[in-house]
């Protein structure tokens, strides 16, 4: 581990008012959960990681909608190993598990996502719809997205559909891969579902927005003059179990980060840890 990359140690104590806009809204923010100075040192290692093991480096053009949105690259604590101390850092982990409510969290799986400049907007969607993951807790998933550079709506900041979290899956299997197909359907039922839209802009490099599982949740188009790096880490309630009958948006999640476990079993591989440690 090099000395200049801060071990993120240490709780932050959350507002009440910050956990019950979780729970109400599906989402929140919690400023400055990292300093400047670790931003900065973060920063270096979480893009080069992202740039080096994105998905698809095509040119923008030749891309599909969902590609346009972002360079994508998961599982970067597994393609660095120094990112494991971000990753797993029981900062992070602990402001996780004190939003569900929980002891204990488990890592599902960490992203780093780079919006080029000119990269476009990322359809609305639901994470949970692709993780083969259950609870006793109706919101047992969540997700951190943390810039590592100032952001706003017009550098592709996040968007949130407050209360869409309660509803569960909202479109089933018309939602599809994310797409433009699957923007459309859920375009229409913000349309009549009453959802306020919501963002926690502007976001200082070091803030962190968390959203439930189930939030319906989108980003704008970068339309600013630098790429917008931004790490993401999800995490899942200790004690949740696969899904019984994974469907067929989940069976890659299932392979590919919760070690092929049994459906019905136990979500706790040597993939997702426990945390805080």
């Amino acid at each position: 581990m090099d000395e200049e990359l801060p071990a993120l140690g240490g709780r932050v104590t959350l507002p009440p008012a910050t956990i019950e806009e979780f729970r109400t809204k599906g989402h929140t923010v919690v400023r400055s959960l990292c300093t400047p100075d670790e931003v900065a040192a973060w920063r270096v290692v979480l893009e080069e990681a992202t740039r080096r093991g994105a998905w698809d480096t095509r040119p923008l053009a030749e891309r599909d909608t969902y590609g346009r949105a972002f360079l994508q690259a998961a599982n970067l604590w597994r393609l660095d190993p120094r990112i494991e101390t971000f990753t797993c850092s029981e900062r992070l982990a602990a402001v996780a598990a004190d939003l569900l409510g929980v002891e204990h969290v488990r890592l599902y799986h960490d992203q780093g996502l780079l919006k080029e400049v000119g990269g476009g907007r990322t359809p609305w969607h639901q994470d949970q719809q692709y993780w083969p993951l259950e609870h006793e807790r109706p919101v047992h998933t969540l997700t951190m997205w943390m810039p590592l550079v100032d952001v706003d709506s017009g550098s592709g900041s996040l968007l949130f559909a407050s209360g869409s979290h309660l509803h569960g899956d909202l479109a089933g299997e018309l939602a599809g891969p994310i797409s433009d197909e699957s923007d459309a359907t859920f375009e229409s039922l913000l349309t009549h579902g009453g959802f306020p839209v919501e963002s926690h802009d502007p976001l200082r490099a070091g803030d962190a927005t968390f959203h439930a599982g189930w939030t319906l949740h989108s980003a704008g188009e970068n339309a600013s003059a630098a790429d917008r790096p931004v790490a993401t880490v999800i995490w899942f309630a200790d004690g949740c179990r696969v899904t019984a009958a994974p469907t067929r948006h989940q069976r890659y999640d299932l392979a590919v980060w919760l070690d092929g476990a049994d459906p019905g079993g136990p979500a706790a591989g040597p993939s997702n840890p426990r945390l805080p440690r």
